[in-house]
């Protein structure tokens, strides 16, 4: 039997497994499984919790049954510094010590201390465009043991910006694209074009926030605010609220929120066009689970000016029972899945 290839998207609040087997044309999902982290599990993309991290795992696994337990799996943003820098041309060996030496600049601990990957996305001029990902080797092999200790292997760990970027690199072939990741903790925003990552940065303004603001105004304790918030959560488009009371309270809550968000994908769209040469910014695709947030896609556009959609993984890699409403919660997974069968 082919192989398969399986992602693991390990976050603060779920855990995303999808296994890819490879088709003649392309991908087909051939199991996935989105399960709860326990609180307290993950924060601010580090280990705090090694138990209910491999149980949260294994939980994933059982639920999808998936059996292979060879897997690419990725370290979040917010514990990871990914910068795009400029080095002269030089030797493979020389490269390697420089791009180690600037990641030291962005991430001070001893060498020994820290893990660097990078890749090269261009070469002109007798310069070098290094694009690398650094990361406290502490923080690396906490999440390795706790993946091993879930019976996990993780044959290649990465970082989300990239799966994410990996995943839409088709979409950025028809022009430049922002993708916007909004997970619990944070949002990940990617300018991409062509083949190549232009931008990537992290705010926080992510679930967290939403459920904080709801539960300030609503008066609720945390765990109501989110269930409120998963239900009822509406983005208001066009200044119109919405007719259930419930839901036009929640979207009064979250519209700061919202417009802080908008603040910040602007302010990204801006650097890179000031810096594209003329290039425009195609559409925004939203992933993660806030951006299932119903409106929330015909609000961003009518605030930021260009097309927004909700991103589908199904769209990309088909499944035999897709779950709509998990196809852009399962985006990173499948981008990691994406870097098992590139090899």
């Amino acid at each position: 039997m082919a192989r398969t290839f399986v992602g693991l998207d390990v976050g603060s609040k779920t855990v995303k497994a999808v296994e890819l087997r490879r088709l003649r044309d392309g991908f087909r999902i051939e199991r996935f499984a989105v399960v709860p982290m326990p609180p307290g599990g993950l924060v601010e993309g580090v280990v705090a919790d090694s138990g209910k991290v491999s149980e949260a795992v294994r939980a994933a696994f059982q639920q999808a049954g998936i059996h292979n337990r060879r897997v690419v799996t990725a370290l979040g943003s917010k514990a990871v510094v990914v910068r795009e820098i400029q080095l002269p041309e030089m030797p493979e060996e020389e490269l390697d010590r420089a791009v180690r030496f600037e990641a030291e600049r962005y991430l001070p601990v001893a060498g020994e201390d820290l893990r660097v990957d990078y890749q090269v996305v261009d070469r002109a001029h007798g310069q070098v465009s290094v694009l690398f990902a650094a990361a406290r080797r502490e923080v690396v092999d906490n999440f390795v043991q706790a993946l091993e200790g879930a019976g996990i292997t993780p044959e290649v760990l990465e970082v989300t910006t990239f799966a994410l970027a990996r995943l839409f690199r088709g979409d950025a072939q028809q022009g430049a694209i922002m993708v916007a990741d909004m997970g619990a903790e944070g949002t990940d925003l990617l300018l991409l074009q062509g083949d190549r990552l232009r931008l990537s940065r992290t705010i926080p303004t992510g679930g967290n926030v939403l459920t904080r603001a709801v539960a300030a105004v609503l008066e609720l304790e945390p765990t109501a605010a989110e269930v409120v918030k998963e239900e009822k959560a509406v983005a208001p488009v066009g200044r119109t609220l919405p007719e259930d009371p419930t839901s036009a309270r929640v979207a009064e809550a979250i519209s700061p929120v919202l417009g802080d968000l908008v603040t910040e994908m602007r302010r990204s769209m801006e650097f890179f066009l000031s810096r594209a040469g003329g290039q425009e910014l195609h559409k925004v695709v939203l992933t993660g689970g806030s951006s299932r947030i119903p409106n929330l896609a015909a609000f961003l556009a009518e605030e930021l000016g260009v097309p927004v959609e909700v991103g589908d993984a199904f769209r990309i890699a088909p499944a035999d029972r897709p779950e709509e409403a998990l196809g852009p919660v399962v985006a990173v997974a499948t981008g990691l899945a994406l870097r098992g069968a590139e090899g």
